[in-house]
């Protein structure tokens, strides 16, 4: 008889052998593959519902800020020009809502301050580097005004009293980037549409002005990339939509 190393075999040591699982254990398994090939087999079969998103269109389609086309003869107009620095511009507003329209060759800073008749700064409606061409909204009382420009290319700084212009017609559609002032349009109501494509963190506003020199309503305000579709019933009788976005949007107004 070989006598092996070791302790030799006690029956008892029988009552302390844990159970095989391994049964149950090889079911459960089987289980959860079924389980997780039916959701596989659901989500792939199944389409997502994806949100709609606007596609950023080619630079060929793009137009530039909006220029509102009033007579280039008549008061609604007042255009300065220069190549440099300049201080003490003269300008006058309405008290309304009107809207400046810059434009610069520029290769450091474009800045342009405005003062009111007693020296006191009231706005500085551009601070910006290189090339610029925008329109921003200008609402200041009544009166005689002075601008302060810091330039070191070409510009060109038009002051515009849109009032006198007709309603654009619907529907409407305008397709741009930056900043711009549409309008005017005719209410009480109206269906929107606002598009925007802008990289992540950028954003874009449209507020509405009744055309005074009042805070405009928000409207809209998100970011990144959306498509946005709502109506207003209770607009001005006259109202300019002002839009600022760091991106491609697309506005458009139905009836």
């Amino acid at each position: 008889m070989e006598i092996r190393k070791g302790r030799p075999y006690d029956p008892s040591w029988d009552l302390w052998r844990p159970k095989r699982r391994w049964p149950g254990v090889l079911v459960t398994a089987i289980i959860v593959t079924g389980f997780v090939a039916v959701l596989g087999y659901r989500y792939t079969t199944t389409p997502a519902s994806i949100p709609a998103a606007f596609a950023p269109p080619s630079t060929a389609q793009l137009q530039p800020p909006y220029f509102p086309p009033v007579n280039p003869k008549s008061a609604a107009l007042q255009t300065l020009t220069g190549s440099k620095n300049r201080t003490t511009v003269p300008v006058s507003a309405t008290g309304g809502l009107m809207v400046w329209y810059f434009q610069c060759r520029c290769f450091a800073n474009f800045g342009v301050i405005v003062h009111d008749s007693n020296g006191q700064v009231v706005d500085i409606p551009s601070n910006a580097t290189g090339v610029v061409t925008t329109a921003v909204p200008a609402r200041y009382a009544k009166g005689r005004y002075t601008l302060d420009v810091i330039a070191d290319g070409a510009w060109t700084i038009s002051l515009i009293d849109p009032h006198g212009l007709a309603p654009l017609p619907l529907p409407y559609s305008f397709l741009s980037t930056g900043r711009s002032v549409l309008g005017p349009f005719k209410g009480p109501a109206a269906k929107f549409e606002v598009d925007f494509a802008g990289a992540i963190g950028a954003r874009l506003s449209m507020t509405i002005s009744d055309g005074t020199s009042a805070m405009p309503s928000l409207a809209v305000l998100d970011s990144t990339m959306f498509v946005k579709k709502f109506t207003l019933t209770k607009l001005p009788n006259r109202y300019w939509l002002i839009v600022d976005g760091n991106g491609f949007w697309n506005v458009k107004v139905n009836p």
